[in-house]
Parts: structure tokens; sequence; C-alpha cells
């Protein structure tokens, strides 16, 4: 029921193939939960998730805002922007832990299993579970999902269940998934993040559309209300089939869910400060440090809580697309990245709140440092020839400026490389041989990013680049990315504790060539395909720890990307009308187990609702 991370190396016992004969008999696998990361810590038979408040009270209003715009209900397809809080419609076979990483328990399917070659996954549904117009979730509704997202969703589906060769009916509730020879063993796990979706509903209407009616779901809310672009109502379904189940018990407490849509971030938050919006995670550091002392925080009224989290946070950076002939030099990318001046902008843009990036894999066990060693260097030596030298004698590292914002050392480094690269500074102008001057755009479509493009911009006109800075609204600059049309924009890149299939659609040449996929900067390069697939296969944590080292290795030294920052806290701001569990989780905070507490709601509500 909720999105459960595309993940990978699933560790389950059918790895570890049959036992010898002085094995003892090994005790039967689980089949309600599946772990990447070894034994799933609850036991079989849990009654809830231990972080939740199984108690938790029902009901009560709460108002989200998002900034932007929706025009569908559909969210599996390229076409249309689908509104915010969809996934809370349709639940999933598996649902994860938000305390245990790439973990998933049983849902709408009541069990798992793997045959002992690895060849087949079969989900086994509970027989009481329902669409909320009443009618049965069957394993063909499971399988007709599979088909049509394969077929007819976004592009990242296809290269998901690339290893799927069919699916078959056997029966109401059992549906077998049949993979291909050497499928990579994160599978199970990716199947059983599957969003049911109910055959009978979609007859007759165009799965490739974007959808403009409440669609029907089996989840814990149904859409109550909508205006197009302006706002969108859930309400929890009183008689879900789910609700007593371990994967349901406290949470989804609300009543109702609604999300307003603001055009600019800054009326969002204005709005958040007179009331009309409860919570909010905010996400500008220089809002967190300045915009939250209005009277109603110093009164008790709203709560600000920096939360911490133990998630991976993966990469966040300018990305240069190298279908552009701007950027298909490495060393022209390499100047980019030395131009950026992270400390001057840390320092005086985010209040030193911020940690630089050196990493796609970064804040885990995952990201790569020092130089390759052992079988990480096993694994990049056949390819020494198709990487850069220094990659196997030099540690990766990003400049590290006083913060005075005078960088001229590193600006020296970039115009060297631009030199070698071609370029020459003439009439303060860096032009190459045919005397045109290197220019490019940045495309960006949050007015919070220019405040970081801007300077940028600044100091790469020092070394003779004329760059513009373009802000568009979020549905054209969806179908600009979808289409891949940019010099450079922001590029946001989540990793989990155990990539897999998801680093096709990051990094593959079959993705750069694919519209809609999230390869941004174009990369193609058949030593990255390699240890994407080593990263896919890897046999065990150790050889899938050493894949990702080379491959987070040979991505930095390929320059595709100006890395930004991170940040190991979640900032929330939020009216004192909700409750919520004191157990630290590894994901931080989880929206979904809070609950409105009746007797704090009376009294905020009343004065916010008086103006204080």
């Amino acid at each position: 029921m909720r999105p459960i991370a595309i993940c990978g190396a699933l560790i389950l016992a059918w790895l570890v193939g049959p036992a010898s004969a002085q094995t003892p008999p090994a005790a039967p696998a689980r089949t309600d939960a599946i772990s990447l990361m070894g034994t799933p810590a609850l036991p079989p038979g849990f009654k809830a998730f231990p972080y939740v408040n199984p108690n938790a009270p029902k009901g009560g209003h709460v108002t989200l805002s998002v900034v932007g715009g929706f025009d569908s209900f559909n969210p599996f397809i390229i076409r249309g922007t689908p509104a915010a809080g969809l996934p809370l419609v349709w639940d999933t076979l598996l649902t994860p832990s938000d305390n245990e990483p790439s973990t998933a328990y049983a849902d709408l399917a009541r069990s798992v299993s793997v045959s002992p070659d690895g060849r087949t996954v079969t989900f086994v549904l509970h027989k009481r579970a329902r669409f909320n117009d009443g009618t049965p979730v069957t394993a063909a509704d499971v399988a007709w999902t599979f088909n049509m997202l394969r077929a007819h969703g976004q592009p990242l589906y296809a290269s998901y269940y690339a290893a799927v060769r069919s699916v078959s009916v056997q029966g109401e509730q059992t549906v077998v998934f049949h993979l291909r020879a050497g499928a990579n063993r994160e599978l199970p796990l990716i199947l059983g993040q599957l969003q049911v979706l109910p055959e009978h509903w979609w007859k007759g209407r165009d799965f490739s559309a974007p959808l403009t009616v409440p669609p029907l779901g089996s989840g814990p809310y149904r859409i109550e209300s909508f205006a197009l672009g302006r706002s969108v109502t859930y309400a929890r379904v009183k008689n879900y089939w789910a609700r007593n189940l371990p994967s349901a018990k406290g949470l989804y407490n609300f009543g109702h869910i609604r999300y307003e849509y603001f055009r600019d971030p800054t009326v969002a938050l204005q709005a958040f400060k007179a009331g009309q919006i409860d919570f909010r995670q905010e996400n500008i550091a220089k809002n967190w440090a300045t915009a939250y002392n209005f009277p109603a925080v110093k009164r008790g009224l709203v709560k600000l809580w920096a939360v911490r989290h133990h998630l991976p946070t993966g990469m966040q950076g300018f990305a240069m697309n190298t279908r552009r002939a701007v950027f298909h030099d490495p060393r022209v990318r390499e100047a980019m990245v030395l131009a950026f001046d992270f400390q001057w902008m840390n320092k005086t843009l985010f209040y030193g709140s911020y940690t630089r990036t050196q990493s796609y894999f970064s804040n885990s066990d995952l990201a790569s440092s020092g130089i390759p060693k052992g079988v990480e260097l096993a694994l990049l030596k056949p390819y020494r020839s198709q990487l850069p030298p220094a990659l196997f004698t030099k540690p990766y590292t990003l400049p590290v400026t006083s913060g005075s914002g005078n960088n001229n050392k590193e600006l020296l480094r970039a115009y060297r490389l631009l030199q070698a690269a071609g370029w020459r500074v003439k009439n303060r102008k860096l032009v190459n041989a045919a005397g045109r001057q290197m220019s490019f755009e940045i495309l960006l479509d949050d007015p919070a990013f220019t405040r970081v493009a801007l300077p940028y911009v600044q100091t790469l006109k020092h070394l003779g680049i004329a760059v513009k800075v373009r802000l568009i609204d979020p549905a054209q600059y969806q179908h600009r990315m979808d289409a891949f049309d940019y010099d450079m924009t922001v590029g946001l890149f989540g990793e989990s504790d155990s990539p897999g299939n998801e680093q096709r659609n990051f990094w593959t040449c079959r993705a750069a060539k694919t519209d809609g996929s999230q390869n941004l900067m174009g990369i193609c390069s058949p030593v990255v395909d390699a240890l994407v697939n080593r990263v896919i296969n890897a046999p065990n944590r150790p050889a899938l720890l050493a894949a990702t080292h080379a491959l987070d290795r040979v991505l930095l030294w390929g320059w595709y990307i100006v890395p930004q920052w991170h940040l190991d806290k979640f900032w929330l701001a939020y009216w004192n009308i909700f409750g919520h569990p004191k157990m630290p989780i590894r994901n931080g905070f989880d929206i979904n187990d809070w609950w409105v507490d009746p007797a704090l709601a009376a009294r905020t509500n009343a004065a916010r609702h008086s103006g204080g």
C-alpha cells in the first residue's frame, strides 16, 4: 500500500542453493515477508509494526500543500501530471517496513514464495482482499496490471520488469511470475511493490491516456472531491478491507487528506503560516533558518522538528546533458564541476546546513572512497583502457574553497581543462576553433534553485561562458525532461540500501535512448552498462558492495554532474494538532502513522482560526 523503494540483491533462503548431505534440513522459508538484508526483524504473525500506535484514533481533516498543478489520476504513464497522494488509492502485494532496510511484509498477498531454482515467484492473495466497490482483488487483476504497465506504462516499468518472461494465473488467488534465466535476485521484492489495478474498472478506458475521473482502488483512501490543477481530497475508506492486517494497523489514521496546489512556493509557505496548511516539509535552508519565527511558533501553536534519518541520500546536482555537443568532452564537464563554489554557497545561502555530496550513493556503505582495491579493482581492470588513468591512482575529490567567494585557483584549473578541450578566451569570451562562444541554458522548474543557479552563472561568466537560467512551469518542465530537451538541469537520483534494476533506468545506453527515462545525462558507456549488470546480479552483499563502488567510481570520474549537497535530516513544521509515535525510525518519520489528536486540534484550531 505504500510504495516500496526499488532495491537490489534479494536475500532469501533459495539463494543459498540445496543443502549438502551433512547439512541439517533448513527451517521452512518464510512466506509472509522478504528482506534484502537478511532475516526480517518481525516474527511471523506479528500484530502491527512496532513503531506505530495500533490504537491511534481515526478521523480529522489534514491539509497539505503542493507546488505546481495536476491534470491526471493515472500516475503510471508518461502522459499528464499526476495528482499528489495517489499511492494511497491502491494497495501493493507487499508493504515495506519503515525501520528495516529493504524489507517487505505481506499485504494484498498473504504469501510470497520463490522456487528452488529461482525461476518462478508465486504470490497468493488474501481471499478477503477487495477493491473499494466490493469486488474481489484477483490474480487476474495482478497479471493484467503487470502486463499493462509493461506495455503502456512509463519506460521504467519495462526496465524493472525486463527479466520477467511471463505471468500466469493459477486460480482466483494465485499468480506466478516466470523469470528469465539469469534474472537478478531482487525481482521478488520489485514485484511485491506492484500496485494492483482493477481490470473490470479499466475495461473500455485508454490506459495510456491521462485520467480525469477518480480511479477505483483497493487502498485505504478514495478520492472524494477535486478541482483539476487546484486541489484533491482523499477520504479514508471506512470499510477498508485490510484495516486489521499488521501492514495497516495504526496507519492511515486521518479521516480526510486534502492537497492544495500553489503555483509559487513562497505563497505555499505563507498559506502555512496563515493556518491554511497543517503540515509542511521544508527543503530550503534559508526558509528553515529564517522563515519560522512567526508568532504561532513562539506561542507553541506551530511545532518545528529537525528529525534525523538514516537513509541513503543518493546524488543531487547540475546534470549535464551529454547529448548536447557542449558537454561531449569530459574535460569540459570536469571544468564545470571545478567552477562550482559549494563552500561559498553553503555559507552564504544555506547557513552551513548542508554536506557536500561526493558519491552517487552518499550516506551509505555503497559509496566509493580512496582508490580501487581488492575485488573492486579486479572488476575495473578489464576496462582500464576505457577509463581515466587517474581513476586507478587518485581518490575522487571535489575542490574545497575558503568560502570567501574567491575561487580563482579552481577557475584556473577549470580554464586549463577547457584549453585542453580546444577552447580559448578571446575578447573575454570562451570560444572554440570556429570562434563560437561556449553557451548553454540551465533549465529549472523550482524558483528556489535560481538562488543557486544565478551565482554559478556569474562564476562561469569569469571563464567567458554565456549561461542563461530559464524557469518554466512544472508541466512544461516534465515534458522537456521526458524528451531530454535541455542543456543542464537539476538532477536527483535517489538510492536505496540495495541498488538494483533501477540502475538500468539511470545510467545505461538503452535508457539514454528511451524518452522519459531517468538517464538525464545521456550516459552511454559499455563499462557502465557492464557494471550495472554486475550490481544487479551480485551474488551476495560483499559482491554488491564491490560492484556498486566500481559503478560509483566510474560515474564520478565521468564528470556527468556537478554534485551539490545532501542533508541527513528532515525539516518538519506543523500546526500542533497531531499525535505521532515517539519511537525513532530509520526513515526519520512517516506521516502515514501520525494521527489528529482531538484535544490538541481543538485548542490549536480555536487559536489559529481566531487569528492567534
